[in-house]
């Protein structure tokens, strides 16, 4: 059938999107990961027209990203002061964007007629989700955080791996369903050589992990470690203005009873705005934020100076999102200002260019984006620092290795009070492991109101706390002091170029 929609197409889109979202890290049954692109292939096997694919694998986007991104409606409600109504026409709009890249996805499975769908997946999930840019950047193989054997090949060419395992298997499985759907004599070993891409990828990706998991291991049981404590005084957003004396002040409590229960504490940490008040950045001594002179802290804040207007006689006031590392006595070792910042949310679109904009939109931030990518420096150990969602990003991370040079730890401070109680925090917390893998690094991670995180160098989750709880998470955190870079670290994204190489070849317009 190649005319008008059939329901049965629709069905088996909705059907894709709702495999996708009970896969993804919320519900969390992984296996359908695996799985989930086969109904959205059937349905666009035979449709000749490409608007009609990209049609259907909206759907399919769309349904899945309400499912995964459902905490959206209490942000715009809670924060932005959206009533019910907008507030779910928000929700919808921003998951038919995050949805758009099944959509694109589908378009070159469509595009590539005569490939097996376990190569034009494959190029479809690692050239978009490498380039769609996503407001919330995640990839379908983070459902696979809790299953470490097949994710420890990100070492070698980051999460574009993953996309990589997931499309080949979703693809070979739809070669294997249309190899059995035929009546010819060799029928089964038709189905053999179909889903035999599938059994290798997991097979090879299962034995890489098996290998080096083992190998990791022996390099933490000898690495010297750090002694942290994070400090998750359960005071989200709405506390900042609202109980602000209260807020400081639990911090610092809280803080002084851990240092006394373990006075071996090399570091204490508190989440992004952990101090709730903006400081001057001329300020080289703190000492008064941590009510107390025997450890040091690295804290989250908002920091100010007031710069020259080129070409006016006055100043303005520029404000960074800030993680402020402080000696025990209280003086400013370093700082690292947030470089990449919320849209709509820390700053607007073309703002630095076009001032005026901020006009348009008087209840949106408007921070300074930060441009030092030195890491924090405590002591001989070298903190590689991410705020809130840059944790999600692997080009961060990669940029900074490459710019500050190797380094002993990661550190993640952020605010998921923002969501509620949703499945938000265990999400982001599960997309921010494979930072972890991508540089064999531990990492220290510190919230609000949950969930603060140790994460190993092998991906786990080693401690955390609770969601929505007033905790205090004390870890020894392995530091590992080699200068070796995995491969992901030197050549970045080569499979992202490679399957942007072989779209544009399959796209390029010729003769039937």
């Amino acid at each position: 059938m190649t005319g008008g929609l059939r329901f049965w197409r629709l069905a088996a889109a909705v059907t894709s999107g709702l495999l996708y979202f009970l896969g993804f890290v919320g519900v969390g049954w992984w296996p359908l990961i695996f799985v989930f692109w086969v109904p959205l292939l059937a349905a666009i096997h035979d449709v000749r027209s490409p608007w009609k694919v990209l049609g259907l694998g909206a759907l399919a986007g769309t349904v899945a990203m309400m499912g995964g991104y459902y905490w959206v409606v209490h942000l715009l409600q809670v924060f932005a002061g959206l009533p019910a109504g907008w507030a779910f026409v928000g929700y919808l709009l921003l998951a038919m964007y995050q949805g758009g890249i099944m959509a694109v996805s589908a378009w070159v499975v469509h595009r590539a007629r005569g490939a097996p769908a376990s190569l034009s997946l494959t190029v479809a999930l690692v050239l978009w989700e490498s380039a769609y840019p996503l407001l919330f950047p995640n990839y379908a193989g983070n459902t696979l955080y809790r299953v470490p054997v097949l994710t420890q090949h990100v070492e070698l060419v980051g999460m574009a791996g993953l996309s990589a395992l997931v499309g080949l298997v979703n693809g070979a499985l739809w070669d294997a369903v249309r190899a059995a759907s035929g009546v010819f004599e060799g029928r089964s070993r038709r189905v053999a050589r179909a889903a035999a891409p599938a059994v290798l990828a997991l097979g090879i990706a299962a034995t890489y992990g098996a290998i080096r998991i083992p190998m990791v291991d022996r390099v933490i049981e000898r690495a010297d470690s750090l002694k942290v404590a994070m400090i998750q005084a359960n005071l989200g957003s709405n506390d900042m203005n609202r109980r602000r004396d209260e807020f400081i002040s639990t911090h610092q409590r809280m803080t002084r009873r851990a240092i006394e229960k373990n006075p071996d504490l090399d570091l204490t940490v508190w989440p992004e705005s952990g101090y709730n008040r903006s400081l001057p950045r001329a300020r080289d001594n703190l000492g008064f934020v941590s009510g107390n002179r025997q450890v040091p802290l690295l804290f989250g804040a908002i920091t100010y100076e007031y710069v020259p207007i080129p070409g006016e006689a006055g100043r303005e006031r520029k404000a960074y999102n800030s993680a402020i590392l402080t000696s025990s006595t209280g003086a400013v070792l370093s700082r690292y200002d947030k470089t990449r910042l919320l849209m709509f949310g820390e700053t607007l679109p073309f703002v630095e260019t076009f001032p005026k904009v901020k006009k348009l939109f008087p209840r949106s931030g408007t921070l300074t984006r930060g441009r030092d990518l030195r890491h924090l420096q405590l002591g001989d150990v070298k903190l590689l620092p991410m705020i809130c969602y840059e944790d999600l990003m692997p080009s961060l991370v990669r940029q900074l290795w490459n710019v500050s040079g190797p380094a002993e730890l990661l550190v993640n401070i952020t605010n998921d009070s923002w969501y509620g109680d949703t499945h938000e925090p265990i999400t982001h917390l599960a997309l921010a492991t494979f930072r972890s893998i991508e540089t064999r690094r531990a990492m220290i991670r510190s919230t609000n109101t949950g969930i603060s995180a140790i994460v190993d160098p092998v991906g786990r989750i080693a401690a955390r706390t609770d969601q929505w709880e007033r905790q205090t998470l004390v870890a020894d955190v392995p530091v590992i002091r080699d200068d070796d870079a995995t491969l992901f670290l030197r050549i970045g994204n080569v499979l992202g170029w490679w399957a942007l190489a072989v779209a544009l070849w399959w796209a390029w317009p010729r003769k039937r």
